[in-house]
């Protein structure tokens, strides 16, 4: 199936690109071959940390499951990542010469960060969860989706609406899209660096940060750094964190 993709620049510099047809359902789920690799990695960066696993059950494309690594006493907020989104390569062909000097770019997997007061234990499964608490999860599952149902990719800087028009996640506090940063920056409470398997392949990392429709005007007018800085200067890393009723960095000044 071909997709169509329409570009468009914002006067912050950013592309936008519409996507036209989504394939649904066309692969046999694939399991990631590094889903141990992954789990180590995370474990060496966030050491001390438990871990449970929200399997899923019924797949498209891939197996994504969902990794909840429980808060510590120093470090008050849940990490959530996914183990699934890089058993396929991502389509670089919008990238100057299709992409081929970007291969470390076409395997990824995602992670958010929650406080550690959010009702973890009510999100459970898709199919019983209390939207409220479980609309993280979504949006993650929903992120890592995109590049297989799309023919694209994800990277940093990059910025998802929930629709168009953009509207609020179901569940979510007036969050309505997400922007991809590095982990490896500054983005969060803890800096991961990609993953590196011990056959050689490199897994990239981005955390998914909800924002405002607000925030994501902000984001296209000005650019994906400039968001990012004003998420920075939020106290006790609360513009990475997704903390229901944070300030929406868009307005004024910080």
């Amino acid at each position: 199936m071909a997709f169509f993709h329409k570009k468009e620049t914002t006067p912050g510099g950013s592309e936008v690109l519409r996507h036209g047809e989504v394939r649904r359902g066309e692969m046999t789920a694939a399991v990631t071959p590094w889903a141990g690799d992954i789990e180590r990695w995370m474990d060496k960066a966030f050491p001390g940390r438990r871990t449970h696993v929200w399997h899923e059950l019924v797949s498209e494309f891939f197996h994504l499951d969902v990794c909840v690594m429980e808060p510590l006493p120093a470090e008050p907020y849940y990490v959530l990542y996914t183990s699934g989104m890089s058993a396929l390569p991502m389509t670089l062909d919008n990238l100057p010469h299709g992409g081929k000097k970007y291969d470390y770019l076409r395997r990824a997997e995602l992670l958010c960060y929650l406080p550690a007061g959010w009702p973890v234990a009510a999100a459970g499964t898709s199919a019983d969860a209390d939207e409220a608490a479980y609309w993280p999860v979504r949006m993650l599952k929903t992120l890592a989706r995109l590049p297989a149902r799309c023919g694209t990719w994800l990277g940093a800087g990059h910025s998802v609406p929930n629709g168009d028009p953009m509207r609020p996640f179901k569940g979510a506090e007036g969050f309505a899209g997400a922007v991809l940063y590095l982990p490896d920056e500054g983005s969060g409470p803890r800096r991961v660096l990609p993953v590196q398997c011990a056959d050689g392949t490199q897994i990239m990392l981005y955390v998914a940060v909800p924002v405002y429709e607000g925030e994501m005007n902000y984001k296209l007018a000005a650019g994906a750094d400039a968001l990012e800085e004003r998420l920075r200067a939020l106290p006790g890393g609360a513009g990475f964190i997704v903390t229901n009723g944070r300030p929406d960095v868009s307005k004024g000044e910080l």
